[in-house]
């Protein structure tokens, strides 16, 4: 039962990482050209969101709808990551009161078990 909560909070750490990253990457916006030749960020600093404002989305020049695939792609992580976190969480719970309270079999049951 230990190992599991050993395991579930390396899967946490996991998804935390997935959803810092997704975040800052929804924060920034999308490396895409905006000249020809200049690859760029344009929404990185700006002071407003890009997310919901279309005609900013026609900066990025190429690759086509790149704005709209970045945006879909990590939205979809970033919720993910909620899900793996919730689960996580879930099962350190569970884990610590099968540590601590042990689990919901009879002695009968365990006869025979161990070295």
């Amino acid at each position: 039962m230990l190992r599991s909560v050993f395991c579930s909070i390396w899967g946490g750490l996991g998804a935390f990482y997935c959803l810092v990253v997704s975040s800052t990457a929804l924060a920034d916006g999308p490396w895409c050209e905006t000249k020809p030749g200049k690859w760029e960020s344009p929404f990185k600093g700006l002071s407003g969101s890009y997310l919901q404002n279309k005609t900013l989305w026609e900066l990025c020049a190429n690759p086509p709808s790149i704005v709209l695939w970045h945006i879909v792609l990590f939205s979809i992580l970033l919720g993910l990551s909620l899900v793996e976190m919730a689960l996580c969480a879930i099962q350190v719970v569970n884990g610590l009161l099968g540590t601590a309270c042990g689990d919901c079999r009879k002695d009968s049951d365990r006869a025979g078990e161990g070295l």
